[in-house]
């Protein structure tokens, strides 16, 4: 075993260590950009509040915690000049720790790529973008751009409205769904090939596009609303919905979306138990928005402490081929298309 918490029991570790575990969503990239000299290969004490300047994850923790793949993400702000040059400074950090560190890292881009770089015992990371901000001038050539640095993923909204569409801190009577350029966005990823992402999406725009993508949207990294009310997390009818479209919904970590800001990992687990319910075994992941926001669940203090969820998952009753999926099996399938 790879040193795993002490309260993990034997069967439940084994169950972690024989998956393959992908977490959708990180903001490490973010971070690193702000932090130049970081040692990602060393082991470094997890934040108790959000620092710009901490990390939730490194090589070594990530190891500890059995991780195989990450999904990072860019998020470059809101201006489009700033928002251009950040995301390709993001872009560099991630081609640049592949470089580093070329015994223990690998950018993905596909399942096949993801599970080569398992075989050979390398952490895969692959990349998404969130917010459209820094190609809204040039939509298809800036997707087209995208797709061609190797993104798998986009969400074209962030935490306001763009010229995409309404973000779900939108009042409802404000709501006005997709535009026209985020249809036009849209159609551009499904002609590049890049998935969609409606993490941060209002209930209109969840919905746009929902009717105008013609390859299945997922969620990166929301809760459920029928655990815990939130603008951030999907309801019922959303989490059905990106089932029956072959979708996937990344269950997020940040205690605030859980349940409050002192609940613990039992909330994780009942998000991850209500998603399952309610689209299907084959619907819920893993979204955990380590370095994007703290705090995270008591119980949950960094990527070091993933397989404590597992032990959790296992004692409420979690067996193959139901655990292995939510580890990471449901969200390769998913990743798996064209």
């Amino acid at each position: 075993m790879r040193g795993f918490p002490v309260e993990v029991s034997p069967e439940a570790a084994a169950a972690h260590e024989a998956a393959l575990v992908l977490d959708l969503h990180n903001d490490v990239l973010t971070k690193l950009t702000h932090m130049p000299g970081y040692d990602f290969s060393r082991e470094h004490a997890p934040a108790t509040f959000y620092n710009p300047l901490r990390l939730d994850l490194d090589l070594p923790r990530i190891r500890r915690g059995g991780i195989d793949a990450l999904g990072c993400l860019m998020f470059a702000g809101f201006k489009f000049d700033r928002s251009r040059r950040r995301f390709w400074r993001q872009l560099d950090c991630a081609r640049a720790l592949a470089q580093r560190h070329p015994d223990a890292i690998a950018l993905a881009r596909t399942a096949d790529d993801i599970r080569a770089a398992r075989a050979s015992g390398r952490l895969a990371l692959f990349l998404g973008v969130e917010g459209s901000y820094a190609i809204d001038d040039d939509v298809a050539g800036g997707v087209a751009r995208l797709a061609e640095a190797g993104v798998r993923f986009l969400g074209p909204l962030w935490e306001r409205d763009s010229r995409s569409g309404t973000s779900c801190r939108t009042a409802a009577d404000r709501d006005r769904g997709l535009t026209d350029h985020g249809r036009g966005l849209v159609r551009a990823c499904n002609e590049a090939g890049l998935l969609l992402d409606v993490s941060h999406a209002s209930k209109k725009t969840f919905w746009d596009m929902m009717e105008v993508s013609t390859t299945p949207p997922f969620s990166s990294h929301s809760g459920a609303e029928g655990v815990h009310r939130h603008p951030r997390n999907l309801d019922d009818d959303q989490i059905r919905a990106l089932a029956e479209r072959g979708g996937i919904v990344g269950v997020i970590f940040v205690a605030a979306y859980l349940g409050g800001t002192f609940c613990s990992l039992e909330r994780v687990a009942d998000h991850i138990e209500h998603v399952a319910r309610v689209g299907g075994d084959d619907c819920v992941a893993l979204g955990s928005d380590f370095d994007g926001f703290l705090p995270l669940p008591r119980g949950l203090r960094d990527a070091a402490d993933l397989p404590r969820l597992t032990e959790l998952l296992w004692r409420r009753g979690w067996r193959e081929p139901r655990l292995s999926k939510v580890l990471g099996g449901n969200a390769l399938r998913y990743l798996s298309q064209s």
